[in-house]
């Protein structure tokens, strides 16, 4: 065992004025010292020397010290080579053996990393997510295994440094992020293969599909998927749980070895929020696991349909375009209302009203006026009389008697509310003119302008499609009709009309959807968590001006599904969200408060907590894996058992210390002694003085 030698400093003194300044400080000390005490003194010639001595030392250490002397000092050491025993924790190890098989590994592992404390090595010890002091603090409870992080984590960690080789003590099983086969690596990889290669008998959710977010009323499938390992020819049944109740059961007779087999559920979304439902597996007689025979969806039911309605002055390829346009959005209602033609009245409240050359001559129906007053609006004006409709919106007015352009869109690239795909924008060059009304125009309020006209190949700033966000309501009016054409050209031409439902699907999203003008919100990054994550929280408290205010105190209360309350308290700042770890899975809700101008302010929400449970689905080792990674770093396959191989591989590769210097500049003034030895010399100075009867 090789031993590292003593410790080697090399100091140097550097200052920014030459090195001839210093005996000029000694000669500066000696001057003012001898004008000083060349005097006749009351003292003896033996202290008037002592006392000359004094002064000259202060004054020259003190000039010294006015050059800003700098101490630049050297420091030689070795670094031993660094070999890393980087340990797959994760549960599917635990999960593979018996308890006396696991306690062999365990054993095994020790013994490696004892016997690599014994070489003259930098030994680090690493787990899928940190570094521990000892193998013992290894848990092997992970629920995921992603070895392209472990291993690209080691070569960033110790990038520069004196990084010998790593041994990789796996089962190969990789489920999570990228694939490590081919990843380069400037370090040679010795793995140690744990696990069984061999398939046990087994049944298990490899996976459920759902929608996370789905409409109060509506029903919705729940698929799932299971593999068969070593039960052909048998039943297996699947229950759907709520709440602990049994909702729907299926059943197969399995007819082929290591397959998958896909079951749909149709269920029922009643109440809004969070639901959790329970997918099981019964199990059957010999599985190797049935941790992986159950899995939990959380999908939340959200409040009935956003409800928009059309009202036309009479039938428009107009209404069909928008038709379209709205019906392929999820979660979206519309209704039409033509009139003259349609009896029935729509049944309300509306989200959005689109009103098509409406009003004319004439005023709106009294029960469509009052939706009006209360919803959203998008006007489209046509061409013909538009003194009701400039009177009706909130937007824009015009002054044209009755003539138009023929023009065609462009879009405004300072727009902000929302982006267009600059892929599909070139598509608009394609587009037919259509008819718009020509005047004189005046924006009534600080409204963003969507669209420009433009006229043959000139652009003009003549608003087309103009969009205007008021305190309680939005509105938007379009400027003309007849932009069924671009949709139908835009179909010819490219098969599907993307940019005509962007335009316009992007446009009545934003003006359906109600903004949120609370002055106290919290809402959480996402609806669903895994466990091993944390739950962010998003504060926003804004003041009167609707300015957005920070450092105020925030009250939470974090309710779970067996309605345990867990209170919390934090402060609103600019630069963190607020976060929670360490939650069990379920379904949780939240209520948080905080003062502000004198009131109670309150918000609420919920969120849930899945388990990440990878780890469960498949314990099947992949030594290949392991081979691959070893054989593409330069490294060497081995089994656990023959972990001494692997040692004596890596040393084989006759690591060496190597010499590294560490260089620091420090001010000298900035050491106390310095101040300790001027008070000392001062001090000691006029004490003689005093003592010997001077002043």
């Amino acid at each position: 065992m090789r031993s590292l030698p003593a410790l080697l400093t090399k100091i140097t003194l550097q200052t920014d004025f030459s090195l001839w300044f210093l005996p000029l400080c000694l000669v500066v000390g000696i001057g003012y010292a001898l004008i000083l005490y060349s005097k006749k003194t009351p003292w003896s010639k033996g202290v008037n020397r002592l006392l000359f001595s004094f002064r000259a030392i202060t004054v020259s250490l003190l000039c010294f010290l006015l050059l800003g002397p700098l101490i630049n000092q050297i420091s030689f050491f070795e670094e031993k080579p660094i070999v890393v025993l980087a340990v797959d924790d994760s549960a599917s190890i635990k999960d593979a053996y018996d308890s006396i098989q696991f306690q062999q590994v365990r054993e095994s592992i020790n013994q490696l990393q004892a016997q690599l404390k014994d070489e003259d090595y930098d030994l680090k010890i690493r787990g899928l997510d940190q570094y521990y002091d000892d193998f013992d603090e290894i848990t092997f409870q992970s629920q995921s295994t992603d070895l392209h992080k472990i291993l690209k984590g080691i070569r960033q960690d110790f990038e520069q440094q004196n990084l010998a080789a790593t041994i990789l003590a796996s089962d190969g099983i990789h489920n999570y992020g990228s694939s490590p086969q081919f990843l380069t690596l400037n370090y040679p990889v010795y793995s140690l293969a744990m696990g069984d290669t061999i398939p046990a008998q087994d049944l298990s959710i490899t996976k459920i599909n759902y929608n996370k977010i789905v409409y109060q009323g509506n029903q919705f499938p729940l698929v799932v998927d299971i593999f068969n390992n070593g039960y052909v020819g048998e039943e297996v049944f699947i229950d759907v749980l709520k709440s602990g109740s049994v909702l729907k059961t299926q059943s197969i007779t399995l007819d082929v070895d290591q397959e998958i087999n896909s079951f749909e559920f149709i269920l029922d979304a009643e109440l809004i929020g969070i639901d959790s439902y329970q997918v099981n597996i019964r199990p059957k007689a010999g599985e190797s696991s049935t941790n992986n025979n159950a899995r939990t969806a959380f999908i939340e039911v959200v409040d009935s349909k956003q409800k928009i309605l059309i009202a036309a002055s009479s039938p428009h390829p107009d209404v069909k375009s928008l038709r379209s346009v709205i019906e392929s959005k999820e979660g979206v209602e519309v209704s039409t209302f033509l009139s003259g033609i349609t009896e029935d009245i729509p049944e309300g409240p509306f989200d959005l009203i689109i009103l098509h050359q409406l009003p004319q001559l004439t005023d709106l129906p009294s029960w469509l006026n009052a939706a009006v007053e209360n919803s959203n609006t998008w006007f489209i004006t046509g061409v013909n009389d538009l003194n009701n409709i400039n009177k009706l919106n909130p937007v824009i007015a015009y002054n044209n008697f009755g003539q138009s352009d023929a023009v065609s869109m462009n879009v405004n690239p300072n727009f902000e509310l929302f982006q267009i795909d600059e892929d599909l924008k070139f598509r608009a060059a394609n587009y037919p003119p259509i008819p718009a009304p020509y005047g004189n125009f005046e924006i009534k309020n600080n409204a963003s302008i969507y669209l420009y006209q433009k006229i043959g190949s000139a652009e003009t700033s003549r608003p087309l499609l103009t969009i205007y966000n008021g305190d309680d309501k939005k509105s938007a009016v379009f400027s003309g009709s007849g932009f069924w054409k671009w949709r139908l050209q835009e179909s010819g031409q490219y098969d599907e009309p993307e940019l005509f439902d962007e335009l316009f699907g992007k446009l009545i999203q934003y003006l359906a959807t109600k903004d949120d003008k609370r002055n106290f919100r919290v809402n959480t990054t996402d609806e669903s968590y895994f466990d091993t994550e944390s739950v962010e929280f998003i504060t926003e408290v804004y003041n009167e001006l609707y300015e957005k205010v920070y450092d105020y105190n925030i009250d939470m209360e974090i309710t779970n599904s067996e309605g345990e309350v867990e209170e919390y308290n934090y402060v609103n700042s600019p630069t963190e969200n607020f976060k929670i770890r360490g939650l069990a899975p379920g379904v949780y809700n939240y209520t948080a408060s905080t003062s502000l101008a004198g009131k109670r302010e309150t918000a609420e929400g919920s969120f849930s907590v899945e388990k990440l449970a990878l780890e469960d689905i498949n314990l099947t080792a992949n030594h290949q894996l392991l081979r691959n990674i070893s054989n593409n770093s330069g490294g060497e396959f081995f089994l656990l058992e023959n972990y001494s191989n692997a040692l004596e591989r890596v040393k084989a590769l006759n690591p060496r210390p190597i010499t590294r210097s560490n260089e620091t500049l420090s001010s000298i003034i900035e050491n106390p002694i310095w101040i300790i030895v001027l008070i000392a010399l001062l001090s000691a100075e006029w004490f003689l003085r005093k003592y010997n009867g001077g002043y």
